[in-house]
C-alpha cells in the first residue's frame, strides 16, 4: 500500500512540476519583455534587479513542488520585497505575469500540507493582497476614480486570486486523498482474496489428510494385536499423508520462489486419493466410465479438490463400517464426478469440519465452468449403499468441461512440462 501511495504521490508531483515549468518558460519572457518596454524605462540596474526577483519567484515555484512550505516562505519574502523597495514598487513590480508563480507556490501549501497550515498560507496571502493593494501606485493614479473604491476592488481581485488559487489546491488534495483511498481499498481487498486463498488451500489440504490419518489411526489402534500387517499398513497411510500434508502446506505458505513444484494433479490422482481411504473401515472404490478427454488446468485442480472433498466429508460424517464409491463419467462436452458414500451405521455428528468446505469448492468449480451440488440420498440409492442399513448417504457431483479436441494436444504438451519441471526440480 505505501508503494502504491507513493506512485500516487510521484504523478502528482510530476503533474505539478510540468505545470510550474510551463509558467517559468511561458510568464518569465513575458515579464522580462513586459519590464523592457514599460514606460518609463526603469534603469538597467532596477532592471537586472526585477528579473532577478522574477527569477527567485519561479525558483520558489519550483522549490514548492518538493517543499511546499519554504517555497511558500521564499515567494512570501520575494512578494514582500518587489512591494516595499521603492524602484521595484514604482515599476509595479507585482502585477507583472511572472508574480503568478506566487498563487502556485500557495496552491502547493493547500494541496499538500495539513490543514491549519493551508490556512495559514490563506491568510498570508490575503495580507499579501491587502498590501498590494495599499502600496500599488498603479490603484493611485487613476484620474477621476475613487482612490479608496479603486484600491478596495484591487483587493478584493487580489484576494480572490489568492482564494481560487488556494481552492485549486484542495481540490488536488481531495483528488489525491480519494486515489489514496482507492488504492488502499484495492489493497485491502487483495489482502482478504489472498488470505480467503490461503485459508481455502489450508482447507483443502490439512482437512483431507487429519481425516485420512484420524481414520487410519484407529484402525492401526483396534487391529495392532488381531491383524499387525492391517495396522502396519494403516500407520504407513498415516505417515505418508501426513508428509504429502507438510509439502502441501509449505507450497502454499512458502514465498513464491522457494516453493517446491507439484505436478499437476490428473485423473491418475484420484486413484491414490482412493487407496489412502480405504481401509477396513472404508471400502472405497474408483469406477470410471467413458473415454478420458483432457482437461484445463483449473478444472483438472477442481475435479482433485471435488473427490478429495467428498471423501474427506465420508471419512468424518459417517460412522464405520462406510463403503463409499466415486463414479467418473466421461463424455464429449464434460466429465462428471459422483462421490457417494453409504451413511455408514450413522452419522458421526463430527463437529471437526468448518462448514466452509463445499462453500469454495463450488466458488473453485463455478470458475472453471462448472457446477457443484450436493445432498443427502436415501438407503440403497447408489451402487455403494449397503443394504439394509438404513442410514441415508451423502452424494456430492461435480459437473466440469473437458477440453476440445483441438486443445487435447495442448494440454498435453503442457501435463508433459510440468512433469519435466518436477523431475528437474
Amino acid at each position: 500500500m505505501r508503494t502504491e501511495k507513493a506512485r500516487i504521490g510521484v504523478r502528482g508531483s510530476g503533474a505539478s512540476l510540468i505545470v510550474t515549468l510551463a509558467a517559468l518558460v511561458v510568464l518569465l519572457p513575458i515579464s522580462l519583455a513586459s519590464l523592457a518596454w514599460s514606460a518609463p524605462h526603469p534603469a538597467l540596474p532596477v532592471l537586472i534587479g526585477l528579473a532577478l526577483g522574477f527569477a527567485a519567484l519561479h525558483g520558489a515555484s519550483l522549490l514548492s513542488v518538493r517543499r511546499p512550505v519554504v517555497g511558500f516562505l521564499v515567494a512570501s519574502t520575494v512578494m514582500l520585497l518587489l512591494v516595499l523597495i521603492p524602484a521595484a514598487r514604482e515599476a509595479s513590480a507585482v502585477m507583472h505575469p511572472s508574480a503568478v508563480a506566487y498563487l502556485l507556490c500557495l496552491a502547493q501549501v493547500a494541496a499538500r500540507e495539513r490543514a491549519r497550515l493551508s490556512v495559514v498560507a490563506l491568510g498570508v496571502g490575503l495580507a499579501g493582497a491587502g498590501i498590494i493593494a495599499l502600496a500599488e501606485p498603479t490603484f493611485g493614479s487613476a484620474a477621476g476614480v475613487d482612490v479608496a473604491l479603486l484600491r478596495l476592488g484591487a483587493f478584493l481581485g487580489l484576494a480572490a486570486s489568492a482564494t481560487a488559487a488556494w481552492a485549486c489546491g484542495l481540490l488536488v488534495r481531495s483528488a489525491t486523498s480519494r486515489a489514496e483511498e482507492r488504492t488502499a481499498v484495492r489493497v485491502r481487498q487483495a489482502i482478504a482474496d489472498e488470505r480467503m486463498r490461503i485459508s481455502g488451500e489450508l482447507h483443502d489440504v490439512v482437512a483431507h489428510a487429519m481425516t485420512v490419518m484420524i481414520a487410519q489411526s484407529e484402525v492401526a489402534r483396534a487391529l495392532v494385536r488381531e491383524r499387525p500387517e492391517v495396522s502396519e499398513s494403516a500407520l504407513g497411510v498415516v505417515v505418508d499423508t501426513g508428509r504429502d500434508a507438510l509439502r502441501g502446506m509449505r507450497a502454499i505458505v512458502a514465498a513464491e520462489g522457494d516453493a517446491p513444484k507439484q505436478p499437476l494433479p490428473t485423473a491418475d490422482s484420484l486413484a491414490e486419493l482412493v487407496d489412502a481411504v480405504r481401509s477396513p473401515a472404508c471400502a472405497a472404490r474408483l469406477v470410471e466410465t467413458g473415454g478420458r478427454r483432457a482437461l484445463a488446468p483449473a478444472s483438472a485442480l477442481a475435479l482433485h479438490r471435488a473427490v478429495r472433498e467428498g471423501l474427506t466429508n465420508a471419512m468424518r460424517h459417517a460412522l464405520p463400517p462406510v463403503r463409499v464409491e466415486v463414479r467418473l463419467s466421461w463424455s464429449e462436452e464434460q466429465v462428471v464426478a459422483e462421490v457417494e458414500d453409504d451413511g455408514g451405521s450413522g452419522r458421526s455428528g463430527s463437529d471437526l469440519g468448518t462448514g466452509t468446505g463445499l462453500v469454495s469448492l463450488g466458488e473453485r468449480i463455478r470458475l472453471a465452468g462448472g457446477s457443484l451440488t450436493s445432498g443427502a440420498v436415501a438407503a440403497g440409492h447408489g451402487s455403494s449403499s449397503s443394504a439394509g442399513s438404513g442410514s441415508p448417504g451423502w452424494l456430492l457431483r461435480a459437473e466440469l468441461p473437458v477440453l476440445p479436441e483441438q486443445a487435447e494436444g495442448t494440454a498435453r504438451s503442457f501435463a508433459g512440462r510440468s512433469a519435466d519441471e518436477e523431475e528437474g526440480a
